[in-house]
């Protein structure tokens, strides 16, 4: 049988002495079937191509029908001598040499990840000649999550090693030179602080990361994303968004990146001093709200603080309970600070302050009402309205001296008082108690002259004597030396003793006026004067009783009524 079979080989090579094993053959590809291709290579008979050898892994047809391919001649078929070919092995032999040539020239090739394998992935050229790719190497920077993720992916590799029909290759040195290179472009046009686009690769606390170039990752903090006030930063861009930024830091060393989108826009705080003065009302909306203020915003990008003690004159409410966010209002430009980005304005002042109105409806002379707010040493503090006091001088709570202020008043007590005067510059309104009735003195000098007897009551015992109110606010003084008959002649009598044992505190007692001066609020009182008038006008009128019934007088009679009188009340 393999004499016969020799036999026909013979035969064949010297019916068809262009035709060999060994040869390369160019043929039209005239039939596909399960098994075989069938080529038609110029003889009466189609060379047969087994079908497994151009067909991908995936079961894809690497020829078609009407397709002039090239092959290699590897044998006859037994049974009908028709010529076997080879596609696989041919094609293998011309890649090899490709890859021989792209080792030398350091040349990159695509390959396709078949599967995982131990240490890294098989790999495909051409879907011919398999490969290795080592985990290490297949990939710069981002380790992928998946290895799995790269099987059936192609891509550009280097060939790292080829010997004895096995090949290494490496997407690593491609991948790395590659993000050299768009880096240094990509710093290159931050040097010349160009506009860049970037992707936005996720979003972070306090802003977003944004992809330059697909190199480099840069900040864009919540803040540089508009002049205007966002309320919600965090929905103003979503991942995979392409925009416009402009760096406005880089650090080379670390790689650190900040970005803005409001940079590439006309700053509105530029012109805000053409715009705005001083005194000048706006209109604007409330976009923040806190303790110590509210912020308003007159245009874009453009926001005022109201602090706390300029939005109402009231100091009983707070910031909250008369704006919130969103409300329209309007407002008095305070001050503009543009370097700063500052603008101070007010609520309160589109209303008169209760001072203006207070003074455009009281004058001096006016009677008031108020609360006491407080009691000092030297006088007394009255809440007319709310943020308007005036003040009560010591001298003019009444027209008699008070001592203690507290034994009188009470804070919280509700009082009048009349308006003495009001100092617009220094902000002070001076009240009077005592001037809401007439000045009693003013009647003592009509009512009253020296000589004459008055009675009052004890309001104090003093050292030196008594304090003696005869009318309403009206006091008088009574030394010691005027009430107590034997104190020249015994100077060592303890005189407290004997007043806090003799009077009382509203005991009434009588005295002759010896000093008068109603200019100066002085009146001096004499009780042993009194006594002394007393004496001689009963002694008078005694002896006027007994000439009238015709007696004499006598010596003894006048001494025993004298001693009589000197026990007299007070």
């Amino acid at each position: 049988m393999e004499d016969w079979t020799q036999e026909l080989e013979n035969y064949l090579n010297r019916s068809f002495p262009s035709i060999s094993v060994g040869s390369v053959v160019s043929g039209e590809v005239v039939k596909i079937s399960e098994d075989y291709v069938f080529v038609d290579i110029g003889l009466k008979g189609e060379a047969l191509l087994p079908a497994s050898e151009v067909q991908t892994d995936e079961g894809k047809w690497l020829v078609e029908e009407g397709e002039t391919i090239r092959a290699l001649v590897t044998g006859r078929a037994p049974d009908t001598g028709s010529f076997i070919l080879s596609f696989k092995r041919l094609k293998e032999q011309e890649l090899w040499e490709t890859l021989q040539n792209f080792f030398k020239e350091k040349k990159p090739i695509s390959v396709k990840v078949i599967a995982k394998i131990k240490g890294g992935y098989r790999v495909k050229f051409e879907d011919f000649i398999e490969g290795f790719l080592p985990f290490s190497q297949s990939y710069f920077k981002e380790k992928p999550e998946d290895p799995e993720e790269l099987i059936g992916k192609s891509f550009e590799v280097e060939i790292l090693k080829l010997e004895k029909r096995n090949f290494v290759v490496s997407r690593r040195v491609l991948l790395e030179r590659e993000y050299n290179k768009k880096k240094a472009e990509v710093i290159e046009k931050i040097k010349r602080e160009e506009i860049l686009e970037g992707v936005v690769k996720e979003s972070i606390e306090g802003g977003f990361l944004v992809e330059l170039g697909g190199i480099l990752t840069g900040y864009l903090p919540y803040k540089e994303l508009s002049w205007q006030r966002l309320e919600d930063p965090g929905s103003y861009l979503k991942k995979g968004d392409r925009i416009k930024v402009k760096v406005i830091s880089f650090d080379p060393v670390k790689e650190r990146i900040k970005l803005s989108i409001k940079a590439l826009l006309p700053d509105p705080w530029e012109k805000v001093e053409e715009k705005y003065q001083e005194g000048q009302k706006v209109r604007g909306k409330i976009t923040k709200v806190f303790n110590f203020g509210a912020f308003l915003e007159v245009e874009p990008g453009v926001e005022g603080l109201i602090p706390a003690s300029e939005i109402s004159w009231s100091k009983k409410v707070k910031v909250h309970e008369i704006v919130q966010e969103g409300d329209i209002v309007e407002a008095i430009v305070l001050e503009i600070k543009p370097s700063e980005r500052k603008m101070l304005l007010s609520l309160r002042k589109l209303e008169p302050s209760p001072w203006e109105k207070f003074i455009s409806e009281v004058k001096a002379g006016d009677i008031v009402s108020g609360k006491i707010k407080s009691i000092v040493d030297y006088g007394v503090f009255v809440e007319l309205r709310e943020g308007i006091s005036g003040f009560v001088h010591i001298s003019n709570v009444s027209w008699s001296k008070v001592d203690n202020l507290e034994e009188h008043f009470k804070v919280g007590q509700e009082v009048r008082a009349k308006v003495l005067e009001i100092d617009p510059e220094k902000r002070r309104i001076q009240l009077s108690f005592k001037h809401l009735r007439p000045d009693p003195w003013m009647d003592v000098e009509e009512r009253y002259k020296v000589g004459d007897v008055v009675e009052g009551v004890i309001k104090k015992i003093l050292e030196k004597g008594l304090v003696v109110e005869v009318l309403p606010e009206v006091e008088a003084f009574l030394p010691v030396s005027e009430l107590i008959e034997d104190l020249r002649e015994n100077p060592m009598l303890k005189v407290n003793k004997l007043l806090e044992e003799k009077y009382k505190i509203g005991d009434r007692i009588k005295g002759k006026i010896i000093h008068l001066e109603p200019s100066k609020r002085k009146m001096q009182l004499s009780y042993l004067k009194y006594l002394q008038d007393l004496e001689n006008k009963e002694i008078e009128d005694y002896t006027l009783q007994k000439k009238k019934s015709g007696g004499v007088l006598t010596l003894g009679e006048l001494l025993s009524k004298k001693l009589n009188l000197t026990g007299g009340t007070k």
